[in-house]
């Protein structure tokens, strides 16, 4: 072993340009090799995302075809066996919508022509339209009636605009075909759920391809452009509901130029460890040389240590656990009064000046540390000041142990935390008293809301018996106290149940997320749009920013406001409501502007109190927990909500959400 050794020594010394080159053949072969091993993983990586997100976008696209075959064979089934269904296409329509979400268009046709659509405000102009006669569809819907089942085709362009795909299904009487049940569903929407909709940005390529039934060619349904450069990996998959390849592809994969730079690095590397092992072999020397710096280094620290235990805050200490001598820095003074020449006199500070009820814990945790064998040491307890007082302190220290594991030396540092403990502690108590409180609060809503809708059931039920058993024996007058107690009933109803929601109302930091408010608006539109037509009101949406906050309460605020200002119109004035948003430093300001009533200026305040009305409920029906609770929701976003009227001329609500 010994003449080993001494051979071992002698080729690295001795032959300096052999251990140089073995040395650059050695670490430039390990290196290649995890390089490789670096890239196949990148490969897989790579692959594993990209069909990650092409199952992803598969199964949205697949639970929208479903939506898409359930509402189709619905309507079919509904215009085979009821009558009157064109009469009724809006009410059926917007059931069919509301169970089917992916769903956003439903057409009912008589053989080849549409005949009735939902919704019909933007699809006007496809009324009439004969899909049998258009060259461009013919072939498609001969495929559906064909399968006799709900096909789809596209993403086309639609008559009314739009890129959306249409599933259709036939109708057949007596074994005749008589019409057709279809569906739109737009699938940019789709794509933006998936957030593939801004593809020159994303780092996928998505495309849904098609045999074209016309040309017989492969059509590409959305833009090629650009993709000839892509050298990422590709996966695609075969969806047979309408003859499609959907296939998603990395634009960009870095596994190549990675594996370049790692293996031409991995060469440099190589090189530089060959000449300095190569400078090593050939120059014993530098040893005794670097050993002499490292010694400098040592002395060099140690005077920063005495220079940094005079500027810190902390009190340093060093401990040599084999003969028991310490050393204190003069911060100990400060933080516990006591003159250094009573510091140093005090051998047993542990014993003396901890806390008589931390003395056992702290004992106990020193002697685990020190017996164990980690080097770190922490531990938080009250040492007693010179004016009889206590002080909080954490003590950090490093063990140093002997070859054996011998606990023979620590030093640390002592840090006052009193006033963080009182803090913290102070805190702690202030943030359970109001946890509990809101607690109870929440349950008091909620047992009282309870307790009240009873009894206000039973009144409702026995009014309704007594009008049912004794109606013909009451005269005019008892009827009508019976139809003012159910509708107090009913009223007293509402008002709890929006008591409850209010005080339900909450800010969860942990569901902000990026929401574009043009998005929100147009959502509340969509559920006012009843309103809105039987109103013949016009909306104005101007620009509106993306911003960050909760958004189902904030889709509330629009909802209140939006509603507010077609509740209280102007019934001689064709109604007008424009919403507009701006950036400000610090906030985004929205806000809501009606031609409506008007509201007198000595109530502007008033109206966002909790059950605050201006109008009587036979008027204008409402609790008035709207506004109350719009400025809760606002505020929550750290904001404020106030309203800008004039009597007979409108009313403009403006309100702030603050930037995060």
């Amino acid at each position: 072993m010994k003449k080993a050794k001494e051979r071992i020594y002698k080729l690295l010394f001795f032959s300096p340009r052999l251990t140089g080159w073995i040395a650059f053949a050695f670490s430039l072969a390990l290196a290649l090799f995890f390089t490789f091993a670096g890239y196949q993983l990148r490969l897989a990586s790579e692959r594993e995302l990209v069909t990650f997100k092409l199952n992803e976008f598969e199964n949205l696209l697949t639970d929208a075809l479903n939506d898409g075959v359930s509402a189709a064979k619905t309507l079919g089934f509904i215009a085979q066996y009821q009558r009157g269904v064109e009469e009724d296409f809006q009410n059926i329509g917007q059931q069919l919508l509301s169970s089917n979400p992916h769903v956003d268009v439903l057409q009912l046709l008589d053989s080849g022509r549409i005949v009735a659509v939902y919704p019909l405000s933007g699809n006007e102009t496809v009324i009439g339209y004969d899909v049998l006669k258009d060259p461009k569809t013919k072939k498609e819907v001969e495929e559906a009636i064909l399968r006799n089942e709900v096909y789809f085709s596209g993403p086309l362009q639609l008559k009314q605009g739009g890129n959306a795909i249409v599933g259709r299904y036939p109708l057949f009487k007596d074994q005749k075909f008589a019409g057709i049940s279809a569906v739109i569903i737009y699938f940019n929407d789709l794509l933006r759920t998936a957030s593939l909709d801004r593809q020159q940005e994303s780092p996928f390529w998505v495309q849904l391809s098609k045999v074209n039934p016309n040309s017989g060619l492969l059509e590409n349904f959305l833009p090629e452009e650009h993709s000839e450069r892509f050298n990422g990996f590709k996966a695609e998959v075969f969806l047979g509901i309408g003859n499609w390849t959907l296939s998603l592809q990395l634009k960009k994969s870095t596994a190549i130029p990675r594996l370049i730079l790692h293996g031409f690095m991995s060469l440099i590397g190589s090189a530089l460890f060959g000449f300095l092992m190569w400078n090593f072999a050939r120059q014993p020397s530098l040893l005794m040389k670097k050993l002499k710096e490292k010694t400098e280094e040592i002395l060099l620290a140690n005077e920063r240590f005495e220079l940094a235990s005079q500027a810190t805050s902390d009190a340093i200490w060093d401990w040599n656990l084999l003969t028991n001598e310490k050393y204190r820095s003069s911060q100990f003074s400060v933080i516990f009064g006591y003159g250094q020449d009573e510091l140093e006199r005090q051998k047993q500070f542990r014993v003396d000046l901890i806390h008589p009820e931390d003395q056992d814990y702290v004992q106990s945790k020193l002697q685990e540390a020190l017996s164990g064998s980690s080097n770190r040491w922490e531990i938080e307890f009250r040492g007693r000041k010179a004016d009889q007082s206590y002080a909080y302190v954490r003590e950090k220290g490093f063990i140093i142990r002997d070859s054996e594991g011998k606990a023979v030396r620590m030093i640390g540092a002592t840090q006052d935390i009193t006033k963080q403990k009182t803090d913290k502690l102070n805190l702690i108590q202030a943030n359970q008293q109001l946890s509990n409180a809101n607690e109870e609060l929440k349950i008091f809503a909620s047992l009282a809301s309870h307790d009240l809708r009873e009894p206000l059931r039973m009144i409702s039920s026995f009014m309704s018996l007594l009008e049912k058993n004794y109606g013909p024996d009451l005269d005019d007058k008892a009827k009508r106290y019976i139809s003012y107690a159910m509708d107090g009933a009913k009223r007293l109803t509402v008002m709890i149940n929006d008591l409850l929601e209010y005080s339900k109302v909450g800010f969860e930091s942990s569901a902000t997320e990026f929401i574009d408010t043009r998005e929100l608006v147009e959502k509340v539109i969509q559920l006012k749009s009843n309103l809105i037509r039987e109103s013949e009101a016009e909306i104005r949406v101007g620009e509106l920013p993306v911003i960050k906050g909760v958004k189902t309460p904030l889709q509330l605020v629009f909802q209140n406001l939006i509603g507010n200002a077609l509740k209280y119109r102007n019934p001689d004035v064709k109604p007008e409501i424009v919403i507009s948003g701006k950036d400000l430093e610090h906030f985004w300001e929205f806000s809501v502007e009606d031609n409506g009533i008007g509201i007198d200026g000595d109530y502007l305040e008033h109206i966002f109190g909790i059950l605050k009305r201006l109008h009587p409920k036979e008027k204008y029906p409402g609790t008035g927990m709207g506004l109350a609770t719009c400025r809760k929701i606002v505020s929550q976003h750290g904001g404020k909500i106030w309203a800008e009227s004039t009597i007979g001329l409108g009313s403009k609500f403006l309100f702030t959400i603050k930037k995060t």
